[in-house]
């Protein structure tokens, strides 16, 4: 028997147990019943996500390509699917939060020293390798975003080792697995209702289910006067028509050389300003330095082309495009 939690939008999640090994159907069962008893018209219109996968239930040999990506204890987001026509309000950190103290109120505690007040003899939690007292415990999980490590060994916490709901658990480690969602460029949250949204034809124009007209890329108030619905981008001031977009100016080290005015990370899709430096760019997100003309890693450049940081390693910038930044789907 399977142990799988299935976060409908704006709810806490939800348990429901599968039979291993499961079909379609069971699938199709467990979802309906989380939405209520949904009809199977309807629990089909919603496009699920799992580990960053889309897990498409309206076609069975698309179902089996993933279907080994359901396994015990897995998070199962549902995404309402658009068709046509930053930062999110983000309600599993509202619940996280608000179910915090109760679930609190349920760890175990021992008479120990608080590693941060140094409080002797007060009821501790046993936080991997240290104790901490119930109070300074919340607010060092909280400024941690609830993605603790211990202040010992700083490994990551193991949540279910403190916290005794299995579904608790799973809403905290949804948490960075709805993060990591929503960095695909079809994924995206309604500003003003927060539910998840699935881009099926990735046109900017977008109408949600609380009847919201936006830009789905920018997430903008749709203006017909401004805005255009195409694929990818509203304007020249939408988001990832702005991180392809650079002029060149000339290199701080040579002035009849042109280099790209900015560029969008090729690992984490950051965008970061040439410095008036060398034409290596360190990602100040990730870490990662690459060359401003040819895209490549510092090293496979200077390897490739036998280029210096003051000299051309290609005739002109490589053009980057739509298809570089991650989808839940294939483009």
């Amino acid at each position: 028997m399977l142990q799988i939690f299935i976060h409908p939008p704006n709810r806490p999640c939800v348990t429901k147990y599968l039979t291993d090994p499961f079909t379609l159907e069971d699938v199709i069962k467990a979802v309906s019943e989380v939405l209520g008893g949904a009809s199977r018209e309807e629990t089909l219109s919603w496009r699920l996500a799992i580990d960053n996968k889309p897990l498409v239930l309206e076609k069975p040999e698309a179902f089996e390509e993933y279907k080994h990506y359901i396994t015990n204890e897995c998070n199962i987001f549902l995404l309402v699917r658009m068709l046509g026509g930053t930062n999110f309000q983000d309600a599993l950190h509202t619940i996280a939060m608000q179910q915090l103290d109760e679930e609190l109120a349920k760890v175990q505690t021992s008479l120990k020293d608080c590693i941060i007040c140094f409080d002797s003899d007060t009821p501790c939690i046993k936080v991997c390798c240290t104790y901490m007292c119930k109070d300074d415990f919340k607010e060092w999980f909280l400024t941690t975003n609830f993605k603790a490590s211990c202040t010992v060994c700083n490994k990551p916490l193991v949540l279910k080792d403190i916290f005794k709901t299995p579904e608790y658990v799973a809403t905290l480690k949804a948490l960075d697995e709805e993060t990591q969602l929503l960095k695909n460029m079809d994924c995206q949250r309604c500003l003003d209702c927060g539910i998840l949204l699935f881009n099926e034809d990735m046109l900017s124009l977008q109408t949600c289910k609380c009847k919201r007209v936006f830009c789905f890329f920018c997430g903008r108030s749709w203006n017909a006067a401004t805005m255009k619905n195409t694929q990818h981008t509203c304007s020249k001031v939408c988001v990832y028509e702005t991180k392809l977009a650079f002029e060149t100016i000339p290199f701080h080290h040579r002035r009849d050389m042109k280099i790209p005015s900015q560029r969008t990370c090729p690992k984490c899709f950051n965008l970061g300003l040439y410095d008036n430096k060398c034409k290596y760019h360190t990602c100040t997100s990730c870490k990662f330095t690459f060359c401003f003309l040819c895209l490549e890693p510092k090293a496979e450049c200077q390897k490739k082309y036998k280029s210096a940081y003051n000299d051309t390693c290609v005739p002109t910038p490589v053009v980057q495009t739509y298809d570089m930044f991650p989808r839940l789907a294939s483009p």
